[in-house]
């Protein structure tokens, strides 16, 4: 059976440039890959510490950069620009290309190594949460031109953050961070689903993939094995 990566572009479909303040001239010639749906917040502070994660993937930080002293932390987030019902298909991910390697900005769809995809959009900049407001669903496997971004079951209203979980399609981040995106129940170190039960994966997240669920019943039947020696 070919693995999805067979299936995806080496190359982006549509070249896209991750916008910052600094090329959006502070924002302001910055234009949105999917103005009816979803944009980029930028917003400034003064004091970094730590942060809900920004960048699709193994990293913490894609939309957040310091001054060379740390003292001033440019951060982002996506909005959403219109009310979504509750598990309704927020868009579909029509501008994927395989990743090169396992990076900050990329996405898990499998078991291999080179399972992850690049999102070239607007996407890459969904920060985490341990109650996030929606999920990718990358089902089914074969099919990833109907992978899809869906809102979580609460909906969500206009201008209310796009996050997700980043576990629930991470197994282990190149670059575990610590949260701080203020639920209840936060994990505090996000590293990857690795470290996580089935029962925490699906109570934080509300979808998790097949990739991450044949990894976990993997690891755990190792370590059944190495129980039994």
């Amino acid at each position: 059976m070919p693995a999805a990566r067979f299936l995806l572009p080496d190359t982006p479909p549509t070249e896209y440039t991750k916008p910052t303040l600094e090329n959006t001239s502070n924002g302001t010639t910055y234009r949105p890959t999917h103005p009816d749906l979803f944009r980029i917040e930028f917003t400034s502070s003064i004091n970094p510490g730590s942060h809900s994660g920004s960048g699709s993937g193994s990293g913490s930080g894609s939309g957040s950069v310091s001054d060379v002293n740390g003292e001033e932390t440019y951060s982002s987030r996506l909005v959403a620009v219109r009310d979504f019902k509750a598990n309704e298909v927020i868009n579909t991910l029509t501008d994927l290309s395989l990743a090169s390697e396992k990076a900050y900005s990329s996405v898990q769809f499998g078991t291999g190594p080179r399972d992850h995809f690049e999102l070239n959009s607007d996407l890459l900049f969904m920060n985490h949460s341990c109650a996030p407001s929606a999920y990718l669903k990358l089902t089914p496997r074969l099919r990833p031109d109907e992978w899809v971004l869906c809102a979580g079951s609460a909906g969500i209203r206009a201008g209310d953050d796009i996050t997700f979980f980043y576990p629930s399609t991470e197994w282990e981040m190149a670059q575990p961070f610590d949260c701080a995106c203020g639920a209840e129940d936060c994990l505090g170190r996000i590293s990857g689903a690795h470290s996580l039960t089935l029962d925490e994966l699906e109570r934080r997240s509300g979808f998790v993939n097949d990739h991450i669920r044949e990894l976990r019943k993997s690891q755990a039947q190792s370590q059944a094995a190495g129980g039994e020696r």
